[in-house]
Order: C-alpha cells, then sequence, then structure tokens
C-alpha cells in the first residue's frame, strides 16, 4: 500500500502503452527509433539466435523471429519481459545498463 502512495508522489503519470509499468518517463528527445538504434541492436542481440536464416538457433523457438521492426513490434511484451524484467535474453548476458534504458524508450516510447 505505501508503494502505491509513495509511487504516485515521487515520479511523472504512468505511460499509457501496450508495455505496462514503464520505470522511466519517456525521453522523447532520445528518438531512439528502429533505423537509428533498436535494428542495430536487435541484429547483433537477438537474430543470432532469433532470425529465420539463423544457421543454428542454439533451441530458440522457430515462432519467435525478429527478422522485421514490424516483428519486434509484434512481440515487444516478451521482449521487455525477457530482456529487461528477467534478463534470461541474451542467454549469455552483455546488455549494458544504457541498452537497458534505450530499449525500455524504444519499446515503450517510440516501437510504433
Amino acid at each position: 500500500m505505501w508503494i502505491v502512495a509513495l509511487w504516485g508522489c515521487a515520479g511523472a503519470p504512468p505511460i499509457d502503452s501496450a508495455i505496462p509499468e514503464i520505470r522511466a518517463p519517456c525521453d522523447r528527445d532520445l528518438q531512439v527509433t528502429w533505423d537509428n538504434w533498436a535494428g542495430g541492436f536487435v541484429r547483433t542481440q537477438c537474430q543470432g539466435c532469433h532470425a529465420a536464416t539463423a544457421p543454428d538457433r542454439y533451441g530458440a523457438p522457430t515462432t519467435i523471429t525478429f527478422d522485421s521492426e514490424a516483428a519486434a513490434i509484434a512481440l515487444a511484451e516478451a521482449i521487455r519481459r525477457s530482456v529487461i524484467d528477467d534478463r534470461t535474453m541474451p542467454p549469455a548476458g552483455g546488455i549494458t545498463d544504457d541498452e537497458l534504458y534505450l530499449l525500455e524508450q524504444w519499446l515503450v516510447c517510440f516501437a510504433e
């Protein structure tokens, strides 16, 4: 109960989004787009296992591919849960806090 009351006083109002519980307000000055950041991140960090043409998917489900911006947006909630919340993807780790922040900004504020 206290957490809800404190949260309500401490920050900006929640952002209306398909992905609930944004931890940081949208920073519109960043302009995190697929073309200037998210596409490169997905190619580097995800497509080794999650591309339709990946030579070895290392057990990644064939139904989860990030071959396009639209495919990534369609799976935005799963990306956020796996990469940001649970930190189970990528399995070898290596995602910096700055990348996590930018990914969350793209998923919640700019992925359209």
